[in-house]
């Protein structure tokens, strides 16, 4: 007994549908009126492991590949006839089988559509060149920087922050109180950061200070920041070839902001983030 179910087990584990044999073509296995040809086993054998295509290649492992093929097509054939397929298990199963299908297939076009359409928005290698030359400074004698910063979502709570930190509190222990960035937890410390890489605003700010210099409130895309410098230092040149993805990166990213706001407003889009989602309202 122990012996068939190991069996029974490995079928399953192997299982892929049977494709119907073709009228014509010769059948290495018939279980009923179930036919299966050379075609179908090399269909089926496609399905597997690299290292198990290599046992099968072999005159051993291709007898035990057709013997798993054969008792796969006994048990299917058994579980037919006792009436599996008209199972409540078996019919809940399969459609929920399907609707995960379909719900695949939908993600899955949805992606190569975006995927597909946003080959489209790329930085040419004459794009690529001007920028740099346009940014030498940047790249001849480049910089990194180390920030601890607050970030929050409306100004109120920037401005009580604000307050805290002028009346003596500490920068790290405030930036844990109330930033919702993820550098919370480390008292806002960010980087070192290379020059470039945040947000226009955000970068302007934090160079222009002094080691341990405060920022007013600044606000930006992600929110309101407040920013203390905490060091700078000098890196070697960058020559355009090793910053040629980075600034490719930089450009595409440009040109996609560009589109989508465009595209955006064209389509007049609404959002409510008013809406609570189903989590938070499970939360209460």
């Amino acid at each position: 007994m122990r012996k068939l179910a190991l069996t029974i087990t490995a079928v399953a584990a192997f299982g892929l549908s049977l494709p119907a044999c073709k009228k014509d073509e010769p059948f290495v296995i018939k279980v009923g009126n179930e036919k299966i040809t050379e075609n179908d086993l090399n269909d089926k054998l496609s399905a597997t492991s690299a290292d198990f295509q290599k046992f099968a290649a072999t005159p051993i492992g291709r007898k035990h590949f057709v013997d798993l093929v054969v008792q796969q097509s006994v048990v299917i054939e058994a579980a037919k006839k006792a009436g599996i397929e008209k199972q409540a298990e078996f019919k809940k199963a399969l459609e929920d089988f399907k609707n995960e299908q379909q719900k695949q297939l939908a993600d899955y076009k949805d992606g190569l559509l975006m995927n597909i359409y946003l080959k489209e928005i790329k930085a040419s290698d004459n794009e690529i060149q001007n920028y740099y030359n346009e940014n030498k400074s940047t790249f001849e004698k480049p910089i990194a920087y180390t920030v601890r910063h607050i970030l929050v979502s409306d100004k109120e709570t920037a401005q009580n922050a604000y307050k805290r930190l002028k009346n003596g509190a500490k920068f790290e222990q405030v930036a844990k109180e109330v930033s919702k960035d993820t550098t919370a937890q480390n008292g806002g410390l960010l980087g070192p950061v290379k020059q470039g890489v945040l947000v226009p605003e955000f970068e302007a700010v934090a160079l222009k200070l002094k080691n341990n210099e405060m920022s007013e409130i600044i606000e930006t895309r992600y929110g309101f920041h407040i920013i203390l410098k905490v060091s700078e230092q000098k890196l070697s040149p960058i020559s355009v070839d090793k910053a040629k993805e980075n600034i490719k990166r930089i450009l595409e990213k440009d040109k996609f902001d560009t589109w989508f706001n465009k595209e955006k407003e064209n389509l007049d889009v609404e959002v409510n983030y008013e809406v609570p989602s189903s989590e938070s309202e499970q939360q209460k």
